[in-house]
């Protein structure tokens, strides 16, 4: 793959990254089926640390633009079966979404899905749910922004666990656009009453009734969640 890649100048490194190389596969640059330079080629070529490289792929990865092999390497995902999410995603990215209208469709997708997930949810997903949790909560007070990774995943893990291809396209599709709105948030946390605390005894609600597969508390906790996220982010925007 020979394509120019800018060193990195600001703090949000990886999600420099993370656009710079959007942006590439939006222009062709890059297409689906091409594997990404070596990790040390792009921490060279980026002029960041090898943790930047990390971050920035693995939220690629969830935003379903990569495709990670084990032993191979980082690819850009083939898209050509994805097209209800390419059209969405298409639509976000030219703006004719308000941010209000994309919270009411993430809670639509999410407070029903989280019920799915209550129902559906493997012993297996249940477990890399609660490593989500505990990831979230060592960095929620401690790393900043750094914690909107991990707090994404979580949500991701619950969509994964509807085992609906649908809902997981979609959250696929939205995260980028639903990242800027938690930086948004994340970047004030201690701002006002959502304080880390409530932000993480949120989240446990969330696991606790998916542990006990109580599909109606669940998606009680999860609508009390991005209702109260919701609150928190529309206060910038209004």
């Amino acid at each position: 793959m020979n394509v120019e890649l800018k060193p990195i100048k600001t703090k949000k490194k990886y999600e420099e990254i993370v656009n710079q190389i959007k942006q590439l596969v939006i222009e062709g640059q890059i297409k689906p089926g091409d594997k990404l330079p070596s990790e040390r080629h792009l921490v060279e070529s980026f002029k960041v640390s090898r943790a930047s490289i990390r971050e920035a792929l693995s939220a690629l990865e969830i935003m379903g633009v990569l495709e990670v092999r084990t032993g191979e390497g980082a690819y850009i995902r083939q898209l050509q079966d994805n097209s209800m999410a390419v059209s969405l995603t298409w639509v976000l990215g030219m703006g004719k979404a308000s941010v209000s209208e994309l919270l009411e469709f993430r809670r639509m997708i999410e407070v029903q899905g989280v019920g799915y997930a209550a129902e559906r949810a493997t012993e297996e997903e249940l477990a890399e749910l609660e490593v989500a949790l505990n990831a979230l909560k060592s960095k929620i007070y401690t790393s900043g922004l750094k914690a909107e990774i991990d707090e994404y995943f979580f949500h991701y893990k619950i969509a994964k666990a509807t085992q609906n291809k649908i809902i997981i396209q979609l959250m696929d599709t939205v995260t980028d656009h639903l990242q800027h709105l938690i930086n948004t948030r994340s970047a004030r946390l201690n701002e006002g009453n959502y304080t880390p605390d409530i932000l993480f005894e949120e989240h446990l609600g969330i696991y606790l009734a998916l542990k006990k597969r109580d599909i109606r508390e669940a998606r009680e906790q999860m609508l009390h969640h991005l209702q109260r996220v919701e609150a928190e982010i529309l206060k910038f925007y209004n």
